[in-house]
């Protein structure tokens, strides 16, 4: 297996979205695209439908061959939330394989808020409608409640402060006790520091040791 491949890079987009053909049309898929070149990473952009959260999930895990050495999930939003997820579900089996979560803006605490995402919706990049149901909120909540999601395990969270969908400050103090947390001044939900995060997360040098 090639070196990339060993080391690949998930990435999850947010609710009600789609990796776009073009990643220019998305600045931070092209910045953490980027970033995993530069670094020597296999880039594995993820299209999920969040209303079957529970068999995509099960997909990309069995997407992670026997020789991967190390992965990275990474995701905005409802992804970031479902980078997290991933991380922990890939701990219950295999615990021996480092992996981290970098996320931006994510979501969180879908126990208590997962009811908001309920009814019409429409899919903002492949513009299709379609419906998110009692049903749909109990699969993420399922999903959350199977692992434990303030575990140890290496989890960076960025955020922007201005973000007009989730609280900066309620993400703060959601995800402080147990995550590396960094807010950026100003920004929105569309996150535009991902370059700078990224940065960051190289200064970590994880997993340790390694050559930064």
């Amino acid at each position: 297996m090639p070196r990339a491949e060993r080391h690949p890079v998930y990435y999850f987009h947010g609710f009600a979205s789609a990796i776009p053909r073009n990643f220019a049309d998305s600045p931070k898929i092209t910045a953490v695209a980027a970033w995993a070149a530069r670094r020597g990473r296999d880039f594995r952009p993820q299209n999920v439908d969040y209303r079957d959260a529970p068999g995509r999930a099960r997909a990309v895990l069995d997407s992670i061959g026997a020789d991967v050495r190390e992965v990275i999930f990474c995701g905005a939003s409802m992804g970031g939330w479902f980078a997290r997820i991933l991380q922990l579900m890939l701990a219950r089996t295999r615990p021996e394989l480092p992996a981290a979560a970098v996320v931006f803006n994510p979501v969180f605490n879908l126990v208590e808020f997962s009811h908001l995402l309920e009814g019409r919706q429409l899919n903002h990049v492949t513009q299709q409608p379609f419906d998110w149901t009692p049903q749909h909120s109990r699969r993420l909540v399922e999903l959350e409640t199977a692992v434990d999601y303030r575990a140890d395990r290496p989890f960076w969270v960025y955020v922007d402060r201005n973000d007009e969908v989730i609280d900066a400050a309620l993400s703060e103090r959601f995800h402080r006790d147990f995550a590396r947390f960094h807010a950026f001044d100003a920004g929105s939900h569309s996150f535009e520091h991902a370059p700078e995060a990224l940065r960051d997360f190289d200064a970590a040098c994880w997993p340790p040791p390694r050559q930064c």
